[in-house]
C-alpha cells in the first residue's frame, strides 16, 4: 500500500508531465521545457485541494529546476501541523 508522500510523488509526477511537452529530468531547467510562472501556477493549482491553501511568491521564485519544482509542490501539499 502506498503511503501519502508517494500518492502525492505520483499526482506531482502526471501534473508536471501534462504540461510538458519535450523530454525532462529533474537536472531540466523550467524554462527550456517551456515552463513558466503561470503554468507552474496552474500544476500547483491542480495539486492543491484547498482553496484557502496560499502559494508564497518567495518560495516559487527559487525554483528554476523540473527537480526544484517537484521539491516545491510536495511542500505544499505536506500536511501541515495544526497550531494550537
Amino acid at each position: 500500500m502506498k503511503h501519502a508522500g508517494e500518492m502525492a510523488d505520483g499526482e506531482i509526477g502526471s501534473a508536471i508531465s501534462r504540461h510538458i511537452r519535450v523530454s525532462f529530468d529533474d537536472d531540466s531547467p523550467l524554462a527550456e521545457v517551456g515552463l513558466h510562472s503561470l503554468s507552474v501556477l496552474r500544476i500547483a493549482s491542480e495539486l492543491i485541494t484547498d482553496p484557502d491553501q496560499e502559494i508564497d511568491p518567495t518560495g516559487l521564485a527559487a525554483v528554476h529546476t523540473v527537480g526544484e519544482l517537484r521539491k516545491w509542490l510536495r511542500g505544499l501539499l505536506a500536511p501541515k501541523e495544526s497550531v494550537r
